[in-house]
């Protein structure tokens, strides 16, 4: 694989992990005051309809294949989304609020 291909990976992975962080937060958002039963299969049609959706990109990037770093870069995204960028959205939305 080359050096192009595998930086493209990297940026798709880390864009990726910042998209999915995103409709965890909507995800737990809308299942929050459901049922038990709604909760589990809701959660489980989630990470199913997540982990084909990445495959499928990487499939159409470098022929679906996964690299370490691929999952670190995700998990770095993930973490990007989680703490940095949300927090600081929420502090411009208390901004807006007063």
């Amino acid at each position: 694989m080359t050096l192009k291909l595998q930086i493209i990976s990297l940026i798709v992975s880390f864009l990726y992990g910042i998209f999915f962080s995103f409709l965890l937060n909507i995800n737990y958002k809308i299942i929050y005051n459901e049922n038990k039963f709604k909760k589990i299969i809701g959660t489980f049609l989630f990470i199913i309809f997540n982990s084909l959706l990445y495959f499928y990109i990487l499939l159409k990037i470098n022929n679906g294949i996964v690299h370490i770093y691929c999952i670190f870069s995700i998990i770095t995204g993930y973490i990007m989304e989680n703490f940095v960028i949300n927090k600081k959205i929420k502090k411009i939305a208390l901004k807006i609020k007063k």
